[in-house]
């Protein structure tokens, strides 16, 4: 069966091999076999991939255009890899049955060659590649694809004489390589032929003279800035040496036999007299002098053109004299120049200052600023954008750019709005500078000169600048803590050992480094409102639960109005020494908890820190005193408002029908007969119940709604959260005088009349429930639904009388919780703490329920009735037409005509129009407060 599977196979092949089919087709036909006949297919062999691969015209299609496949006979027999099979590299192409797959993965060289692979990889070209560079070298574009040869064999790629001519395929003028990056000579291959090594190897056939790879090496190929590289500053001497031997013998300027120099113009390094590419024998710098360079470049006038701009070229002697530099040769720095020219500098370009400064050099490479530069971004910044050229000042002086107080100025020409670091970037923070100089360190720097405050390079280090993100970074959170640990070092100390130090951080768990709270650029004082208004927020963007449960304190609510004296989490947790609650450390364990209250409450006791912080009513399991209290306020207020809400809807078609009544009737005029109804006292007391009870709403709302932009506004209006602490304090005193002069005032009238109790609060006239008041109540309901007369009210109507011990109930419930929350240490001597939490959402939810009762319920029963609109104001005269009171007391009118006491309460008065103004200017002022505090109510609790 294998026998005849082969001759037919024979026979195919025969006819796709024999040029009478298109090749196409050929490759059609073959492809189809073999997938026909794959049940029979036996094991692959370098046969079975020529049976495609020895077609000239196969091809396949890569990003739009045809790419050969051929495989020429015979190829790798003459290859070094000659005893591996295909599928050796094309692992994926080791396939059961045919064809294989279209397209197959890259070959992975590193499979066989690790170390050259690994070293390659570290390079500036796996580099380059690794960041999909489309001009960066591979293995196939060095050593070949299938034709592998070896190093020594004259035809390969990578032979002696071959190497100048492969590296010189990309490092050579208008090469993309040099096109795309900032390497210092374009055109190196061609300066490498006339130098002293290349013409010794093309010129001589001097297969011994240094190429490319003996200086760069062969697969760890990185750039000169690199303290690792081969042609660094620190390794050079010892890459020359490799055919230079006994360099110290030959060269007298070496000093104590060091090789490279620690301080610039100490010790010249090989390349500073012999340029890489050029090597001539002569030295440069005995050759030409400073003066050669100076006829030109002391006239002023001198420029060359750049891009169409004139740069001017004029060197000024007296700051060359006066800078770091002015024991350096001209050539020390401009090291390209060629000797044997009319004008030697003709060949120069940009200076590399790594000549001397190789380790600075090679950190600024590897950071932000010089991978811009590699990448020739415009506004990328080099050596003389910050030191200066000619003139270069050393750090100390501090005439120098780089002095410490004017490094902050120097990154700010850059780093500020509209600046050249921001445009074509994504940094973190558009205008550095202006954050900087608003922070307490630009503040500390420039307006006091204190130079040991923290400036750019302190923080970002001198050279070595990575954005946050890079984990070498300086400002990268794992390494912040540190970085600011160098000035604020007890600070450190104390953050670091505790719970938020950046060393507990896992993959789940990040936890808050210096700029969380900080910010980065513009630090404030922590003592500053900017600073102590944020605090709160910040701890809330990771304890978003206890922030939210934070401001629903007293404390909270307060500092949400913009009280910054109100405890904040610092206070209580502290501010970088942060602990869990059972670490003896915390500022919140038992052992420390009563110490920490007593900062502010100075009579805090164990039972006062039983208050529960960050309590919420939500929580029944943790929290149920709270959740049962909350919802049986809560069922307390949505009742009345039910009850009372449903009889004021159903008394309004009445009280329509009353104004239209009204009306018609005829206005009076002059004298008429009142009916007194209330005495003096009686007034002026709800005068003072009017004040002190609109006083009390408006700041309990303000703090009650802290989160809500008016409330803050309001709060700010009155001189903020303290004056209206103080103002509600004030009015809650008012309100317990005119009760307590009310009681007085009612036992008084109770023993001057020698009236017993049960008679005095219990008679017709008394302010007490009694069976009419459901009678009357009954016979209201049926009259506001038409199925029965209005009824013979008394003195005193139902609805008055609730609003009656409403007052009472009021400054029972809510001055006594209120007392609690004004006097904690007092209270919880012998009450436990959590009854300040319960007394908290009694007092809160017990006001709303009275703020809403009276600028609603009562103020429609009183003055918005439409019979009364806009006010009834006998309240403030004390007089009623006696008319009017025989329609709305009938029951009252009749029995002061039985008993003759009518004459009595009956006057004849005329109220004068300056009276009324002021009577209606008070009370409207009132109706007008409470309205707007009601709408503002109903607005917080639908917009919360």
């Amino acid at each position: 069966m294998k026998n005849l599977f082969n001759k037919v196979v024979e026979n195919v092949l025969s006819q796709c091999t024999s040029g009478n089919l298109p090749g196409v087709v050929r490759t059609f036909l073959l492809i189809s076999f073999l997938v026909i006949s794959g049940s029979v297919a036996f094991a692959q062999s370098n046969d079975d991939c020529a049976m495609c691969h020895d077609d000239p015209e196969l091809f396949t299609i890569v990003n739009g255009r045809e790419v050969s496949r051929y495989i020429p006979a015979g190829i790798l027999e003459n290859s070094v890899h000659s005893y591996l099979e295909c599928i050796s590299c094309h692992t994926d192409a080791d396939v059961e049955e045919f064809p294989h797959a279209d397209k197959l993965q890259p070959v992975n060289c590193g499979d066989c060659h690790d170390e050259a692979m690994s070293k390659y990889m570290d390079g500036v070209h796996g580099i380059a590649f690794e960041e999909g560079d489309k001009n960066s070298p591979d293995c196939a574009e060095c050593h070949g694809t299938h034709q592998i040869l070896s190093s020594a064999d004259p035809q390969s790629r990578t032979y002696k004489m071959n190497i100048p001519v492969l590296c010189g395929t990309c490092h050579r003028e208008g090469a993309p390589v040099a096109r795309a990056y900032n390497i210092g000579e374009h055109n190196i291959v061609e300066n490498y032929t006339q130098g002293i090594h290349g013409r010794g190897l093309f010129n001589s056939g001097l297969v011994v003279t240094a190429t490319c790879n003996n200086c760069h090496g062969n697969h760890l190929i990185l750039p000169h800035t690199n303290m690792n590289s081969s042609i660094s500053e620190k390794n050079i001497a010892a890459t020359c040496m490799q055919c230079h031997a006994r360099i110290e013998d030959v060269h007298i300027k070496i000093i104590d036999k060091e090789l490279w120099e620690k301080s610039p113009g100490a010790i010249p390094a090989c390349t500073d007299c012999h340029p890489p590419h050029k090597v001539e024998l002569k030295n440069i710098i005995e050759n030409i002098s400073d003066k050669t360079c100076l006829k030109c470049h002391e006239q002023p006038d001198i420029h060359k053109v750049v891009d169409d701009e004139q740069v001017s070229l004029y060197v000024d002697v007296n700051e060359f004299i006066n800078s770091a530099h002015n024991n350096i040769t001209c050539v020390k720095c401009h090291s390209d120049v060629t000797a044997n020219i009319a004008r030697p500098c003709e060949t120069s370009d940009k200076v590399d200052c790594s000549s001397c400064h190789a380790e600075e050099s090679d950190i600024y490479f590897q950071s932000g600023h010089g991978k811009a530069y590699f990448a020739k971004h415009e506004n990328a910044p080099y050596c003389t954008d910050c030191h200066g050229s000619h003139k270069v000042i050393p750090s100390e002086n501090e005439n120098s750019p780089t002095f410490r107080s004017e490094v902050p100025k120097l990154c700010g020409e850059c780093h500020k709005e509209n600046g050249q670091a921001v445009e074509g970037t994504n940094l973190k923070e558009t205008d550095a500078y202006y954050d900087y100089s608003t922070s307490v360190h630009g503040r500390s720097l420039e307006e006091k000169g204190l130079l040991s405050a923290a400036i750019c390079t302190d923080c970002h280090t001198t050279h070595f600048m990575l954005k946050e993100d890079d984990e070498r970074s300086s400002v990268n959170p794992a390494k912040l803590a540190k970085t600011c640990g160098n000035c604020h070092k007890g600070i450190y100390d104390q953050y670091i050992d505790s719970e938020h130090g950046i060393s507990a951080n896992t993959e789940e768990l990040k936890f808050p480094t210096c700029e969380t709270c900080h910010s980065a650029h513009n630090i404030s004082e922590v003592h500053e409102s900017k600073f102590m208004s944020e605090i709160s927020s910040q701890c809330g963007q990771c304890h978003e639960e206890l922030a939210e449960t934070y401001l629903e304190t007293y404390h909270g609510k307060v500092y949400q109005l913009g009280y910054l004296e109100a405890a904040r989490c610092s206070d209580c947790h502290g501010a970088h020494n942060i602990y869990r609650m059972d670490n003896p450390k915390s500022t919140i364990s038992p052992r420390n908890i009563v110490a920490t209250c007593s900062k502010c409450h100075t009579d805090a006791n164990m039972k006062f820190t039983g208050y529960l912080t960050h309590a919420t009513h939500y929580d029944k399991s943790n929290f149920p005193w709270l959740y049962y209290t909350f919802w049986a306020m809560t069922g307390l207020l949505l009742s009345v408002f039910a009850f009372f809400g449903l009889h004021t809807l159903l008394w309004i078609p009445r009280s329509l029908g009353a104004m239209i009544k009204k009306r018609k009737e005829p206005k009076p005029v002059g004298k008429q007969m009142y009916i007194r109804r209330f005495q003096k006292k009686n007034r002026i007391t709800h005068i003072f119940v009017i004040v002190s009870f609109i006083l009390l709403a408006l700041t309990g709302m303000i703090l009650k709604f802290a989160y809500m932009d008016w409330a803050q506004y309001l709060a700010e209006a009155i001189g903020g959260a303290h004056i209206a602490g103080f103002i509600h304090r004030t009015a809650a005193l008012i309100t317990f005088g005119y009760f307590i002069f009310h009681v007085v005032a009612l036992l008084k009238v109770k023993f001057k009349k020698g009236i017993k109790v049960s008679k005095f609060i219990f008679s017709s006239n008394s302010l007490m429930f009694n069976r009419k008041d459901i009678r009357d109540f009954w016979a209201s309901i049926k009259w506001f639904i038409g199925v029965g007369p209005r009824p013979d009210y008394g003195r005193w109507t139902y609805w008055e009388k609730f609003d009656y011990f409403a007052v009472f109930w009021g400054v029972l419930v809510i001055g006594s919780t209120g007392l609690m929350l004004w006097f904690p240490e007092i209270f919880t001597k012998f009450l436990p703490g959590w009854l300040i939490n319960v007394a908290q959402i009694i007092h809160s939810d017990e006001a709303l329920l009275a703020v809403g009762f009276i600028f609603t319920i009562h103020f429609f029963n009183t003055h918005l009735r439409p019979e009364s609109f806009p006010m009834d104001t006998v309240i403030f005269t004390g007089y009623v037409l006696e008319e009017e009171y025989k329609k709305d007391r009938p029951h009252e009118y009749e029995q002061l005509v039985k008993s003759g006491k009518i004459n009595d309460v009956r006057v004849e008065k005329e109220f004068t129009k300056e009276q009324m103004r002021t009577i209606k200017i008070f009370g409207f002022t009132a109706l007008f407060a409470g309205v707007v505090m009601i709408l503002l109510i109903i607005y917080s609790l639908i917009f919360h």
